[in-house]
């Protein structure tokens, strides 16, 4: 667990941290951001909730994204948890009308993984 996330479960830290890895070992220097976001981050999670977090690359490919997912899909069965990654490109960051939805704001104001 590093400082930052210290105030998540055991289980999700661990998920949290091997899915990070992950992420950046399969895609490298592709990987400009990972931030946890959501009810996790803002410590109003239920029992039942999922694990969010935001993965900015580079460029926001199919390929790309069917990695994450593959990679959150492989954790989430090792750690019995339910990480939900959100894939945007850095062109989406870039862009005046993307940047200022709530979404976006909300997932960047996350905590860095």
């Amino acid at each position: 667990m590093t400082t930052g996330r210290h105030f998540l479960k055991p289980t999700d830290a661990a998920a949290v941290a091997e899915f990070a890895g992950k992420v950046r070992a399969a895609l490298g220097g592709d990987v400009l951001d990972m931030r946890l976001f959501g009810s996790k981050a803002t410590r109003r999670d239920v029992p039942d909730s999922d694990v969010d977090i935001l993965v900015v690359v580079a460029e926001a490919r199919t390929d790309v994204e069917g990695r994450i997912l593959a990679i959150a899909f492989d954790v989430n069965l090792a750690h019995d948890v339910f990480i939900s990654p959100s894939v945007v490109g850095r062109a989406t960051l870039d862009d005046p009308v993307w940047r200022i939805t709530p979404f976006l704001k909300a997932a960047l104001a996350g905590v860095p993984v």
